[in-house]
């Protein structure tokens, strides 16, 4: 095991602590009822790009740059890029397709991870990560199925493209995991600042697109930036280097779960009896992925 890099069992409360600070999504979005997708997109985008920035000088200080440059071309651009990618999409999506739909396609993630991780990650995944993966697909259906719809053909692959981005740009987390990827990350969110921001001129109807926002709504972005992705990211990147790919995004599963409790516990929204259900299913494959793999070997140690 490199130096710096967490145990396996760190690594797990690293993505819980991110995956937390993800769930909270929902309950910034509350207070911001007059903003659309693309503004908060925007300005959340920047303003997690500045706090990572701050966050990479006051670690490095003068070799900042440095970090920067040390990660491969290609892996900075890929991060960046999917990050930015899945970003935009996810609102894309929810222009051209219900929620509820997003959301069950959104579960796909740790099937993407599991089908692509012998390739770019060179990890193949266990039986348990395969039924923990499919298990957390019934689980979101399960919550979603009420508000499912079809769609049409373009929302729908749109959708597709949002859990690929997200599996893509873990399993390169993954991958790169010597080197600190948080670099990476934060070009992406200043990316997703001028790319949402452009969106927003199209699809937003608004006259300066996903950059019109006020004063007010700015500062309650400059606190969602950081609380619900900076410091997720960091936690999330540095659990990545412990962490297999198909794992990693099924606890991120647990998003599904958390962001209707603090909606609950904040706003007084009560879920529904199958958020329940489709909740426990959820819970159920994460703990399999998590635990899975080292129940089975140990049950057949005393086999062998």
């Amino acid at each position: 095991m490199q130096a710096g890099t967490p145990g396996y069992g760190t690594g797990i409360l690293l993505v819980l602590g991110a995956t937390v600070g993800w769930s909270l999504a929902g309950l910034f979005v509350r207070f911001m009822p007059d903003l659309d997708g693309w503004q908060i997109n925007c300005w959340r985008g920047f303003w997690m790009s500045v706090f990572l920035l701050a966050y990479l000088v006051a670690v490095y200080g003068k070799q900042t740059v440095t970090k920067f440059r040390a990660i491969p071309l290609p892996a900075l651009l890929t991060v960046a890029g999917f990050f930015s990618a899945g970003s935009t999409l996810y609102v894309t999506s929810l222009t051209l397709a219900g929620t509820a739909t997003v959301s069950v396609i959104g579960a796909l993630s740790p099937i993407f991870a599991g089908l692509l991780s012998p390739w770019l990650t060179h990890e193949k995944p266990s039986i348990a990560s395969w039924l923990a993966a499919i298990m957390a697909v019934v689980g979101v259906g399960i919550i979603a199925w009420d508000g499912f719809s079809a769609g049409n053909v373009i929302g729908i692959l749109v959708a597709l493209l949002v859990p690929l981005s997200f599996a893509v740009q873990t399993m390169m987390l993954r991958r790169y995991r010597a080197f600190d990827m948080v670099p990476a990350i934060c070009v992406g969110g200043f990316a997703t600042f001028f790319l949402a921001g452009a969106m927003g001129y199209v699809f937003g109807g608004h006259p300066g697109g996903g950059f019109q926002v006020n004063i007010e709504q700015v500062l309650l972005l400059a606190l969602m930036g950081p609380v619900q992705l900076s410091v997720p990211l960091i936690w999330y990147a540095k659990g990545a280097k412990a962490v297999p790919a198909v794992t990693l995004t099924l606890v991120a599963m647990l998003d599904v779960v958390l962001n209707p409790f603090w909606s609950w516990l904040g706003v007084g929204e009560v879920p529904a009896h199958a958020a329940f259900v489709g909740g426990f299913v959820i819970i159920s494959a994460v703990l399999i992925s998590i635990f899975g793999d080292r129940w089975l070997s140990r049950r057949r140690t005393p086999a062998a």
